[in-house]
């Protein structure tokens, strides 16, 4: 099975625990693999029988600009659950980071990572 693996990208979402979290939308990093068959694509060149990434990275932006929640925990399983289906993905990993919160903590990263 092979891979297609997407890193770093920026979305805006509301989410947290805090006051504060919840009333302005804050920058978060996406990364993911995503697992899949990609026979067709290798034979015959050709975007349409693969998974194109820039179908991928506006799926993530979309879905975060839309929700509205506490906790990394939540967000991750639910965009990984998301993605798996709209791109027909044997398994996805995923990974959010949560930047600016980190930085206030005097943190380099607050990292929850998620395999379906």
């Amino acid at each position: 099975m092979d891979k297609l693996v997407l890193e770093g990208i920026e979305a805006r979402t509301i989410i947290g625990i805090h006051e504060e979290e919840k009333l302005a939308e804050q920058g978060i990093l996406v990364s993911i693999v995503l697992h899949s068959q990609f026979e067709s694509v290798i034979e015959s060149d050709k975007l349409d029988d693969g998974i194109d990434y820039v179908d991928v990275v506006e799926a993530i932006r979309a879905f975060c600009k839309q929700h509205r929640g506490n906790t990394l925990e939540f967000l991750a399983h639910s965009l990984a659950l998301h993605l798996k289906d709209a791109f027909s993905a044997e398994r996805i990993e995923l990974t959010i980071e949560k930047p600016r919160y980190a930085g206030k903590l005097a943190m380099d990263a607050i990292r929850f990572h998620v395999e379906r």
